[in-house]
C-alpha cells in the first residue's frame, strides 16, 4: 500500500520538484554516484540518489500544484464567501484523484525520517506555492527549515552550483504566491456565482449554466467588446491616393502624393493639374539609418514574435518552451527580464551550439567568438528571479515540429543579440509638380550586421533611386489614383491583445495566455483569419456588468490588487490586509448583483438560450453559403444538425448527431461534411464524420423526420 511506504530514517535530505520530467533530469545530476528509480504507487515515481560527495537526496515530484483552495463552507449557491482553506487539490478523474493523494501520503512518510528538505520547485511565485504547500501540509511545517535552490535551466552544470549553494527559502514569494491565488479564487467564485445565481432565479432553478467572471476576464472580455464596438461604428468614408511615376535618364521609380485627398473633385483636379508634366526636386534628406539588434527574449517577446513568424498561439507557446526547459535545451521561460548576465557562460553556450547545431556552418558562430569582449544586446526589463530565454546549447533529442520551430527561434534570437548594428542608407526626395508635393523613399542595406543571425525570422526590404539633385527638373511619366476607404482599427489577435493586457497591468506573464484560452472556451469570444471577436454571449455578459457592477470589469481594480499583490512579495504589505481590501472592493458588485438578480438574469438567459441551442460546426457542404448548427428541437427535444439557411434559401442539408455527450467542432472531412468530437462520460471520446455514407463515420443511427421542424434525426 502506498500510504505504509516508507523509508529508514537516515542521513537523506528530501528534494520536492515540481513536475516529474524536472525530477528525473535533477536526480541524474545528482544521483552521479548511485540512481534508483522507485515506484512506490501506480504512476508515482520517486528517485533514491547519491552524490559524488555522498550525499543521499530523496527526490520527490509534485504534480504542478497539490493544493487548491476551497471554501469552508460546503454550499455552492451560497455568496459571498470569505472564509477559504486550503485542501489536497480535487478532480474529478478518479486516477488524477488517487495520484494527487497518493503522492501527497508518500512524500508525508518519507519526510518523518528526513534530516532535511530541498524546495527545488521552478523559482517564480507559483513554484514557490507549490513547495511551500507540500512542505507545510504534508512534511509537517518544515517551509521555513528548508533550504531552496535556484536555477534556471536544467543543464549539469547549473544544478550542480545550484545544490552546492543553497539558499534560504523567501516566505514572502510564498505570500505573494498565496495572495494571488486566494485574490483569484475570492473574486472569481464570488463573481461567478453571482452570475450563476442570476441565471438560476430567472430560469426557476431548473437549469443550470457554468457562466464565469473574474478579475482579469472581465477587462479582458472589455478590450475585445469595445473594440468590435468601434469596428462596427467605424463609418467609412472615401480617399484616394495619387502615385506618381516620374522618369530620370532612362530610369523609373515612384513618388506618392504626401497628402490624401477626401473628394474626387479634387482627385480629378490634381491628375489634371500633374499629368504629362515636369517637376522639381526640392529637397532630398539622406541619412544612415541604425537598427539595433534585437534584444533577448522574455515570456511576452517569444510569445508575440511566435505568434507573428508561426502564427502559434501564446498558449501554445509557452507550453513548448516548458518542455524544452525541462529537456534542458532552454532556460526558465516564464521570465519578464529581457537581460544575459554573463554569469550564464555566454562562450559555454556558443560553444555548445556551434558543436551541437552549427557543424556545417561554424562561422557563425565562430565571427561571435573571435571578439575580444562577448556583450549581449540588452533590454531594459528585469526579473529578480531569472534571466531572459535563452538556449543551453545542449544537443537536443526528439523534439516535434513545432518544437523545433521555437528552439531555433531562440537560438538565433539569442545570437543576433552578438551582433553588430545593422546600418541602412535611407534617402527621401520631394518633388514639386505644380504646387502637389510628392514624397519618393529608397532604402538600401550598408551592413547586414545582426540580421544574418536572426534570419530567416528578420528582414529588410530595400529600394533604391536614382542619383537626383535639388532643383533638377524630372518628367512625370505617369500619374494615377487608386481609391480606398477609411479603415476601422483592426480586431485584435491573441499576440496584440496579449499585449494590450501586458500594457494596461492585468494579469501575468504566466497567465495571460491561459486568459485568453479560457475566454475561448467560455465562448464569450473567439478567433478566426480576421481576428479576435466577441460571441453575441460575450456581448451580452460583458453589456450587462457594464450596466450594473462596472468596476469589475475595470482595469483599475485588478491593476490594484496587482500592486497589492507585489507589495506582500516586497514586504510591505500582509496578506491579511488585502483580504480585507478584496472584501471591502467586492461588497458593492455583490450587493448589485443581488438587487438585481432576476434583471441580470433575464438579460442573459434569452441570448443564451440561443447561443446554446445553434453551434455551428461548419459549413454546409451542400450550399457553401449557411452554417451547419446544432439544434434541438423544442418538441422532442432531440439534437440534430441543419443548414442555417434553411428559411432563407430552403437548403435542406441535415445529419443525424448523437443524443449523447459533449459535442465539439473538429474539421471539415474531405467529403465535405463536418467531423464532430464527441466526448462520452468517463472520457471516452468519439471523432466521426456525420455524413452517414462516409467511411469515417463511426456510428449507425435510426434517423426519422421531426415533424416540427421538419428535420432528419
Amino acid at each position: 500500500m502506498p500510504g505504509e511506504f516508507q523509508l529508514a530514517p537516515g542521513q537523506y535530505q528530501v528534494v520536492i520538484c515540481e513536475k516529474p520530467l524536472a525530477a528525473k533530469r535533477i536526480s541524474e545530476v545528482l544521483g552521479s554516484k548511485k540512481l534508483t528509480k522507485r515506484e512506490p504507487a501506480p504512476g508515482v515515481v520517486i528517485f533514491d540518489v547519491i552524490s559524488d560527495d555522498n550525499q543521499r537526496y530523496i527526490v520527490c515530484s509534485a504534480l504542478g500544484h497539490l493544493y487548491g483552495i476551497f471554501p469552508v463552507e460546503k454550499n455552492r449557491k451560497k455568496y459571498p464567501i470569505y472564509d477559504v482553506k486550503w485542501s489536497p487539490r480535487y478532480s474529478k478523474i478518479v486516477r488524477e484523484k488517487e495520484r494527487i493523494s497518493q503522492t501527497l501520503q508518500i512524500i508525508s512518510n518519507i519526510s518523518h525520517g528526513a534530516s532535511g528538505f530541498i524546495h527545488a520547485c521552478d523559482y517564480d511565485l507559483e513554484g514557490e506555492l507549490i513547495g511551500y504547500n507540500i512542505l507545510q501540509f504534508a512534511c509537517d511545517n518544515k517551509y521555513e527549515v528548508s533550504k531552496r535552490a535556484k536555477f534556471s535551466s536544467l543543464t549539469d552544470s547549473e544544478l550542480t552550483k545550484s545544490f552546492r549553494n543553497l539558499q534560504l527559502t523567501n516566505v514572502r514569494n510564498a505570500n505573494a504566491g498565496k495572495a494571488r491565488h486566494l485574490v483569484d479564487f475570492i473574486f472569481g467564485i464570488n463573481l461567478s456565482r453571482a452570475l450563476a445565481s442570476s441565471l438560476n432565479v430567472t430560469n426557476n432553478y431548473n437549469k443550470y449554466h457554468n457562466l464565469t467572471i473574474g478579475r482579469v476576464q472581465g477587462p479582458t472580455l472589455r478590450f475585445v467588446v469595445d473594440r468590435e464596438i468601434k469596428i462596427s461604428g467605424h463609418v467609412p468614408d472615401p480617399m484616394w491616393y495619387i502615385t506618381g511615376k516620374f522618369e530620370k535618364d532612362g530610369s523609373f521609380f515612384k513618388a506618392n502624393l504626401i497628402s490624401v485627398i477626401h473628394n474626387s473633385s479634387d482627385t480629378e483636379k490634381i491628375l489634371s493639374n500633374c499629368k504629362s508634366q515636369r517637376g522639381t526636386i526640392e529637397n532630398i534628406v539622406k541619412f544612415d539609418k541604425i537598427i539595433s539588434p534585437p534584444t533577448p527574449f522574455n515570456v511576452s517577446n517569444l510569445q508575440k514574435e511566435a505568434y507573428r513568424i508561426f502564427k502559434m498561439s501564446p498558449a501554445t507557446t509557452l507550453s513548448i518552451a516548458e518542455s524544452l526547459y525541462l529537456a534542458a535545451l532552454i532556460s526558465y521561460p516564464r521570465t519578464s527580464s529581457q537581460k544575459l548576465p554573463p554569469s550564464i557562460g555566454y562562450k559555454q553556450i556558443l560553444e555548445r551550439l556551434k558543436m551541437n547545431y552549427f557543424q556545417t556552418n561554424e562561422n557563425i558562430v565562430n565571427d561571435i567568438l573571435k571578439r575580444e569582449n562577448l556583450t549581449p544586446y540588452q533590454g531594459n526589463e528585469e526579473d529578480p528571479a531569472h534571466p531572459a530565454i535563452y538556449p543551453t546549447g545542449v544537443k537536443q533529442k526528439k523534439l516535434n515540429v513545432l518544437q523545433r520551430k521555437i528552439l531555433d527561434l531562440i537560438i538565433k534570437r539569442f545570437l543576433s543579440t552578438f551582433g553588430n548594428n545593422a546600418v541602412t542608407k535611407y534617402s527621401e526626395v520631394t518633388i514639386n509638380v505644380n504646387g502637389y508635393y510628392f514624397l519618393a523613399k529608397a532604402n538600401g542595406i550598408l551592413n547586414k550586421g545582426w540580421i544574418p543571425l536572426y534570419e530567416p525570422y528578420f528582414s529588410i526590404n530595400e529600394s533604391n533611386l536614382p542619383e537626383l539633385k535639388i532643383s533638377e527638373p524630372i518628367k512625370v511619366s505617369e500619374i494615377k489614383a487608386s481609391e480606398d476607404y477609411t479603415r476601422p482599427p483592426a480586431r485584435y489577435n491573441q499576440a496584440s491583445l496579449l499585449d494590450k493586457m501586458e500594457s494596461e497591468g492585468i494579469g501575468t506573464k504566466s497567465t495571460r495566455a491561459a486568459i485568453i484560452n479560457l475566454l475561448i472556451k467560455r465562448k464569450y469570444i473567439f478567433q478566426d483569419k480576421n481576428g479576435i471577436e466577441p460571441t453575441e454571449l460575450g456581448f451580452t455578459i460583458l453589456n450587462t456588468m457594464k450596466k450594473f457592477v462596472s468596476e469589475i470589469i475595470s482595469t483599475k481594480l485588478t491593476s490594484s490588487l496587482e500592486s497589492s499583490i507585489k507589495k506582500i512579495q516586497e514586504g510591505d504589505l500582509e496578506i491579511d490586509d488585502v483580504r480585507v481590501y478584496l472584501e471591502k472592493a467586492l461588497s458593492n458588485p455583490i450587493n448589485e448583483f443581488k438587487l438585481n438578480e432576476s434583471t441580470i438574469g433575464d438579460e442573459i438567459k434569452n441570448v443564451l438560450s440561443s447561443f446554446e441551442n445553434k453551434m455551428s460546426v461548419g459549413k454546409c457542404p451542400k450550399c457553401q453559403k449557411g452554417e451547419m448548427i446544432l439544434i434541438r428541437s423544442s418538441k422532442t427535444k432531440k439534437r440534430f444538425l441543419a443548414c442555417s439557411q434553411y428559411k432563407v434559401t430552403g437548403c435542406n442539408a441535415m445529419a443525424a448527431v448523437p443524443q449523447k455527450g459533449l459535442i465539439k467542432k473538429d474539421r471539415t472531412c474531405h467529403c465535405g461534411w463536418p467531423i464532430l468530437r464527441i466526448m462520452f462520460a468517463r472520457k471516452k471520446l468519439w471523432t466521426t464524420c456525420v455524413n452517414r455514407i462516409c467511411s469515417k463515420n463511426r456510428y449507425n443511427i435510426t434517423h426519422h423526420y421531426d415533424s416540427e421542424s421538419n428535420a432528419l434525426i
